[in-house]
């Protein structure tokens, strides 16, 4: 070996020895970096191939590669347990504003509120004329329905901020895509930038916790982002994301692609964003059904005794609550109409058309244009003759219709906002079952108050009485933010658990790091300490040939 080759060795060593301080740096640097995957040196000898009598001697030490510390499969394992996590992390926050809005703790609770209500009529069946009790009604029945009022609104309100929060995960996910393709370009112009693939894998982690995606690498390195098979990045090309508002107004996702736009909001399955989804569109319109429901079917209850009855003036035929619903006779007439919804469905805001020719019953459902065969069955009460048709889940009860009965009705939507009072004066309560204007009538009477009060035992709304259809709902509430919490406390501790063995293979230990700096600082002396003792043997040469 010439003393050049100690030179040559010497140089390897100094060389990639500092690139070896460098990466132990660089691993310190960013030991608290989000997503940073620790970097690790391979060093190779380098052969020289020249033969001597003892064999093959080498020309030092060469860095082969810098390696990231990567496991693909818990990093795979990660980003789904996590969009997971990020599901039930939006859904029970969800599920928390739901209980504030229905709670049934508090001294405004809901339940409390129609208890009052039924109490007022209690109280004035013991004292019909009581101008107080009257008042203290009108005060109850009020407060209810504000009461109702505002807790539907909170809803709509929910929703519109649903809304607004998904707009904004939409431009986070559509920043994420860019950003992920600049540095796919990167990646394949500099496969050995370690750093940006570090990036890449935490955008790719974030996105996915937004939105569950599926990725590929092709050969020069890039990712290929797909959401349920559509690309969203792929060859260099982005493909954003929008949301509207659909007919029905549910949200409505596109992907704007080259040949136009597709809709894609069935191909999201995960993440923040179906969670938003789901709480919008699923979650908080059922429970607006339900309350809907039970406003109209109260409604419906209480206006159909309350017509019935005598106020104080005399007045009769009179509805306490505000109607809930559209009616047109266009032939015919009835001596009265009472509603019952069943079950919210698709159909029970369509217009519907009802016709009766003495003997038959006809039923057209005027939105979608189809027939109808109801469910009929009739009863005489004294001298009334009732018919109560059954279908769509609702039923329609028609007190001594004539024989050319042709009418339309329309429930309207979103009866929980309209809910409201029909009369304010105390005068037309309609406590009494007989006029008691008439001059052949007594005092006062409470029996139309009396059946009004029976209503609180009575099965109202669908199949139960208000007050336990009412804490149905807020009971339902209650387990699904349970069960939400539950998962998300599962997906919590299998998350912790995932970084834990992340750490344990990407991570940066401190102390492990520490070690390696002093490794290869010892090296890198000695192999300066080799370049000096040649130089010193050289200088000893020179001196003897002088």
């Amino acid at each position: 070996m010439s003393l050049s080759a100690l030179f040559d060795i010497g140089k390897t060593g100094v060389l990639n020895y500092q690139k070896a301080l460098e990466v132990v740096s660089h691993n310190i640097a960013n030991s608290a970096t989000e997503g940073y995957t620790r970097q690790d040196v391979i060093f190779q000898n380098m052969p020289s191939g020249t033969l001597s009598v003892r064999g093959v001697t080498g020309r030092g030490v060469k860095l082969q590669d810098i390696r990231r510390m990567y496991d693909s499969f818990i990093e795979l394992q990660l980003k789904t347990e996590s969009s997971n996590l990020g599901y039930w992390d939006v859904v029970y926050n969800g599920m928390l504003r739901l209980e504030s809005i229905f709670n049934d703790s508090s001294d405004t609770a809901l339940s409390k509120s129609i208890n009052d209500f039924f109490n007022a009529w209690q109280e004035i069946s013991q004292n019909p004329s009581g101008t107080a009790e009257r008042t203290l009604l009108l005060d109850k029945a009020n407060y209810l329905a504000k009461r109702v009022n505002l807790s539907y609104k909170s809803l709509i309100d929910e929703r519109a901020e649903l809304y607004t929060d998904t707009k904004n995960l939409i431009d986070q996910i559509n920043k994420y895509l860019d950003q992920i393709n600049e540095l796919n370009e990167k990646i394949a112009s500099s496969p050995g930038s370690l750093d940006a693939l570090d990036q890449r894998e935490n955008l790719v982690k974030q996105l996915n916790d937004i939105v569950q995606i599926n990725y590929f690498e092709d050969n020069a390195g890039r990712y290929s982002i797909l959401l349920g098979g559509m690309p969203m990045v792929d060859g260099g090309k982005v493909y954003h994301l929008s949301v509207n508002l659909d007919v029905n107004q549910n949200m409505q996702f596109n992907l704007e692609t080259g040949s136009g736009t597709i809709n894609v909001t069935q191909l999201i399955q995960g993440g923040k964003l179906k969670a938003e989804i789901d709480l919008r569109d699923e979650v908080i319109p059922e429970y607006m059904n339900k309350l809907n429901m039970f406003v109209f079917d109260f409604t419906e209850a209480i206006n159909g005794l309350h017509r019935r009855g005598y106020g104080l003036d005399g007045s009769t035929g009179s509805n306490f609550f505000t109607q809930l619903y559209d009616l047109n006779t266009t032939s015919g007439s009835f001596g009265d109409i009472q509603f019952k919804i069943n079950q919210v469905n698709a159909n029970t805001y369509d217009s519907f058309s009802v016709q009766f020719d003495g003997t038959n019953w006809t039923v057209t459902n005027n939105t979608t244009g189809l027939p109808i065969t109801p469910v009929v069955s009739s009863w005489v009460d004294g001298t009334d003759t009732y018919y109560k048709l059954s279908f769509n889940d609702m039923e329609v009860t028609f007190k001594n219709p004539t024989n050319n009965l042709d009418l339309d009705y329309q429930i309207k939507s979103n009866t929980a906002f309209l809910f409201s009072l029909n009369i304010n004066n105390i005068n037309k309560i309609a406590a009494a079952k007989a006029d008691p204007t008439s001059p052949t009538s007594g005092d006062m009477d409470n029996e139309n108050a009396r059946a009004i009060y029976a209503l609180v035992d009575s099965k109202i709304i669908g199949s139960s009485t208000a007050t336990d259809y009412y804490r149905s709902i807020v009971s339902q509430i209650g387990v699904y933010t349970a069960s939400a919490n539950t998962q998300k406390s599962f997906q919590s501790s299998l998350v912790d658990e995932l970084q834990k063995r992340r750490q344990d293979i990407s991570g940066v230990s401190l102390d492990e790091e520490a070690v390696n700096l002093v490794k290869y600082q010892k090296m890198y002396e000695a192999s300066a300490r080799v370049i000096r003792v040649a130089d010193e043997i050289l200088a000893t040469l020179f001196d003897m040939v002088r």
